[in-house]
Parts: C-alpha cells; sequence; structure tokens
C-alpha cells in the first residue's frame, strides 16, 4: 500500500484531480505539483498518519469497492468534514460553587478535544487560541475568587479586544445577530428569503421589561420610573445579579414578556406581573453590544464544510471567530442550585466582564436566559443587560433610559392584541416562507414545544407595543 499525501497551503488543502479514483497525493505526484506550480511554502499531511492519530473509522460496507489509498482518503475526508461539535448545550447545571468549577474545568478540556480533530485542526492557529483563551477564563476566575478584581478585568479586556473587530460579535444594538437573525450580514444570507430579511432589517426592534407585586399589595408601580432601574439613592438595594453586582442596578431587558416573567421567576398563582415595552429609538438604536447569544446549534448551522467550494467562505470564517469566543459564553452560562452562598462564582466572570466593556466602548452584552431548557430558546428567550455606571446624584437614571422609547407598566391579564405586533411576533410565525413550521418560533413551556404566538405572552407583547405611539 502506498502512502498518500495532502498539500496544505494558504490554509487550504489539496489532492489531486481524480475523476474516477479520489486518493491523496502519492509521493511523486506530490513533489511534481509542487515542483510545477513553483510552491514554496507548505504542509504536507499523511492521510494514513492522520487516521492512526485520530483513530478514524471508515464505512466497511465501503471497503470492498474502493481501492485501499481511496478508502483511506474517504475515512479521512469524512472525518474533515465531520465540522460539527457536541455535547455542550448550555445553560449547565451544577449544585454548587465547587461543582462549578470543576465541571468548568472538565467542559474546557472536552471543548478542546472536541475541537482537536481533522475538520478543525488544520486551521492555522485556532486549536492554540481556543486552548489559550480557555486557560484564560480558567484564571480570570481564579482571581476573581481570590479577589484579585483589577487584574482579572485587565484579562478579561485582553480577551474581548480578540473580537473587538468582529461585527458579528460586537455591533450596533440593531445590526445585532442577537435579536436579528444573520438578516444584517448580506455575505451569510441565504438564497430566497429576500424579503423576510428586509421585513427582519426593517421591522422596529422591541424589548420588555418586567416586575412583579404581590397581590393584595396595593404600592402603585404604574409609572414608568416604576419600571426602569433603581435610581442612583437606590442603588444600595441593587443586588447581586448575572451581570451586575450589588450596588449596581442595570437595565435588564428580553425580547419577550415570556422570557421577563421566567426572570422575575414570576409565580402567578401569588403575585401580579407588570410590564412595560421598550422600543430603541435612533441613540437606542447604535448602542454597542456585545453578542453572547452563540450556541453549539448555531456553531454547528452556520457552517457546512461538504458544501464549501473553496475560497473564502464567511460562514467558514465565523464558524471559526465563534468556536474561539464560546469558552467565554460556556463560563457565563451556568446556573447553581445551591441558594445561601455569600459569593456566587457563577457571576463573577460575567460581572467583571461588564465593567471591562464599560472600558472598551461597549454598552451592554444580549445572551440567552438561564431560565430557559437549552439554547433552542432563542430568539424568545434573548435578553440585553445595560450597567447603569454612569448614575450620580445629578443623574439617577442611566442615559440608556432615555435611548427607549417606553411605555408605562401595564398589569398582565392577559390583554388582548390591538393589531400592532411585537418584533418577535411579526417576524417568528407559525410557518416559514417555504409554508413549513417554523422551529424558530416555538418556545418550551412546561416541556411542551409550542408556537409562542399562540401564548397570552405573545399577545400581551402586540398589546404593550401598541401602547407606544411612535410605534
Amino acid at each position: 500500500m502506498a502512502e498518500t499525501f495532502i498539500l496544505q497551503m494558504d490554509n487550504e488543502l489539496y489532492i489531486p484531480q481524480m475523476y474516477c479514483n479520489q486518493r491523496g497525493f502519492t509521493h511523486e505526484e506530490l513533489m511534481d505539483f509542487v515542483n510545477r506550480k513553483g510552491i514554496t511554502e507548505y504542509t504536507i499531511i499523511s492521510v494514513e498518519e492522520e487516521i492512526k492519530k485520530y483513530e478514524l473509522q471508515g464505512d466497511l460496507c465501503h471497503k470492498e469497492l474502493m481501492s485501499t489509498e481511496t478508502y483511506n482518503f474517504d475515512t479521512w475526508r469524512n472525518a474533515f468534514q465531520d465540522n460539527n461539535i457536541n455535547g455542550f448545550s448550555l445553560p449547565r447545571q451544577v449544585a454548587n460553587n465547587e461543582e462549578y468549577v470543576d465541571d468548568l474545568k472538565a467542559v474546557f478540556e472536552q471543548y478542546c478535544t472536541a475541537v482537536s480533530k481533522p475538520a478543525f485542526i488544520y486551521e492555522k492557529g485556532l486549536i492554540s487560541d481556543i486552548q489559550q483563551n480557555c486557560n484564560e477564563i480558567i484564571g480570570i476566575l481564579q482571581r476573581l475568587i481570590e479577589k484579585d478584581t483589577d487584574s482579572a478585568e485587565k484579562h478579561l479586556k485582553q480577551l474581548i479586544e480578540k473580537f473587538m473587530n468582529d461585527k458579528f460579535l460586537v455591533s450596533e444594538l440593531d445590526k445585532s445577530y442577537s435579536f436579528r437573525g444573520i438578516a444584517p450580514f448580506f455575505d451569510l444570507q441565504i438564497a430566497g428569503y429576500r424579503d423576510l430579511y428586509e421585513r427582519m432589517n426593517s421591522k422596529e426592534l422591541s424589548f420588555f421589561r418586567a416586575r412583579t407585586r404581590t397581590k393584595g399589595d396595593t404600592k402603585d408601580i404604574s409609572k414608568i420610573q416604576h419600571i426602569l432601574h433603581l435610581p442612583y439613592e437606590k442603588k444600595e438595594f441593587a443586588s447581586n445579579m448575572r451581570f451586575s453586582c450589588s450596588g449596581v442596578p442595570c437595565l435588564y431587558l428580553g425580547t419577550t414578556s415570556y422570557v421577563c416573567s421566567k426572570e422575575c421567576n414570576w409565580n402567578p398563582k401569588q403575585e401580579e406581573l407588570f410590564v412595560s415595552a421598550f422600543v430603541p429609538n435612533e441613540q437606542g438604536s447604535k448602542l454597542k453590544i456585545l453578542n453572547l447569544t452563540i450556541s453549539q446549534a448555531l456553531i454547528n448551522g452556520i457552517y457546512n464544510k461538504s458544501c464549501d467550494v473553496g475560497g473564502v467562505d464567511p460562514r467558514r470564517t465565523l464558524q471559526l471567530s465563534m468556536l474561539r469566543i464560546f469558552p467565554l459564553v460556556i463560563a457565563t452560562s451556568y446556573r447553581i442550585l445551591e441558594v445561601d452562598r455569600p459569593l456566587r462564582y457563577e457571576y463573577l466572570i460575567s460581572q467583571a466582564l461588564m465593567k471591562a466593556i464599560n472600558k472598551m466602548d461597549i454598552d451592554g452584552v444580549a445572551y440567552l436566559s438561564m431560565r430557559g431548557k437549552n439554547e433552542f430558546q432563542y430568539p424568545h428567550g434573548v435578553n440585553l443587560a445595560l450597567p447603569a455606571f454612569d448614575i450620580s446624584k445629578d443623574q439617577p437614571y442611566s442615559k440608556y433610559c432615555e435611548m427607549f422609547d417606553v411605555t408605562s407598566p401595564i398589569l398582565f391579564a392577559p390583554q388582548a392584541a390591538q393589531g400592532v405586533k411585537s418584533y418577535i411576533n411579526a417576524i417568528y410565525t407559525k410557518t416559514d416562507v417555504n409554508g413549513q413550521e417554523s422551529y424558530l418560533s416555538k418556545i418550551d413551556v412546561n416541556g411542551r414545544d409550542i408556537f409562542y404566538g399562540d401564548t397570552e405572552f405573545a399577545n400581551f407583547d402586540d398589546f404593550l407595543v401598541s401602547e407606544n405611539t411612535h410605534l
């Protein structure tokens, strides 16, 4: 059996142009190709060595139908085209702080192993970047546990700086994947969906914010200031939350009243739910947002290597970028069951992150709710966090509050829709452009996937945005 080879040059892979018998280059063919093309800088990959190194298994049903060289190449190619990662569904749930640290280390080790395969190992710098980012995040967490916050925030800032020029990960709110999907990114759009993308880009975004009141309580919470973050004079009452620490208010918004109710841990039997609609104005639309709504499903679905026709593929570039930032998403996507803890480890990195981006011309963070079952809660379960670092005695509310048209808080009854639709309800209809049932339009309610438009929350969303005269 002759050993065969793949040629890697400029981060691209080359094989002989064989119509009937695809295989790698023989050594003689390889040297002839290199000499004829005048290639001076290249890497040689042995097909047989890769099969042995990664313990690749071919399709035994095809083995007798192929030459040994073709079978080996087919085995390697199938592994090379398998650019999916599995086993990293979020959010993750652990019992206590110590288990969070141990589990995060184990998941990072699993993740580094998952990407160390033929689909990714030939991407220049990818594996080392991912390993470095994982190690960096563990180091940041350790510094935060030891209360070395300045050093932790410095390293976190350096980590985020790697992604500052990636418009998919850092963009204006009105052009963020977190809220408009891939519609703002022309080079990612799929043929045949032009009208849908135009609607997704032109329809005004809508967000919601909720608070609860115990039934029987007569405290007035009907004014707009009652739904905003705590003002400066009450900042000491700001609690320790995922993307904001004690004493620092934060304007948390959600893409649906449903996710807001989940974040409030609303108990309908004991509490009333008050919700307001927040519609970004011209200033609000330009807020710079860090996109952490990256999921295993998105990474796997954005790019199919088997369909790659060569050249620079923006979807491939994006997948590699998301693979690099995914460790940060994982680290900030844990729920810890233990309640009474003086220090909530799962909040440490996300809270430090908000302080770091405050120094980087980034206004807030978009992320998937930790109250959801899995990553398939997108787009109904997306949250936006805008920290109020700018409040003072002379400015009791953050400038961010002025960047939205806000309705007065309204008691969830639920009310009937009034003709105007929220962004989610207008875009994510029951069927897609092909008339097929739309999976993205469903949410998990008590273990059942149902169309969000059929819920009372969807009607309430429409009612709320209809109260905003700007719409």
